[in-house]
């Protein structure tokens, strides 16, 4: 996978932001659906962990962008690097704001995708 097939994290304090094209977010939702993964990112890496848990986000130096919960707690994580993919690709107007989710403290956002026309 090249970097850029991969979704990059931004962050600013405490701040996150998962940001890719769609293809890239539905690679990362595909990788991590139901399991314990790690999925590099274009600037660090994202490990997931399945727990009994609630869902919590950190951040971990390196940076590493940890994800931990039960398949239930993860399931809005997992759709929302879907659904933002789907309404990036679907959108008419591109003169708003990326589609993206809030998922605890973690944006999830859909870059627009790359019109070769777009200028002409």
């Amino acid at each position: 996978m090249t970097n850029e097939q991969r979704c990059r994290l931004r962050y600013h304090g405490d701040d996150l932001d998962l940001a890719g094209s769609p293809e890239a977010l539905r690679a990362l939702a595909k990788a991590l659906r139901s399991t314990s993964a790690e999925a590099p990112l274009t600037n660090g890496t994202l490990v997931q962990t399945l727990t009994e848990a609630p869902l919590a986000v950190t951040l971990d130096p390196g940076p590493t962008l940890r994800v931990t919960g039960s398949p239930a707690e993860l399931e809005p994580f997992w759709s929302a690097l879907e659904s933002t993919a789907a309404e990036s690709e679907a959108a008419e107007d591109r003169t708003v704001a990326e589609p993206h989710r809030h998922v605890g403290p973690l944006v999830v956002t859909a870059d627009w995708p790359f019109d070769p026309l777009a200028g002409l």
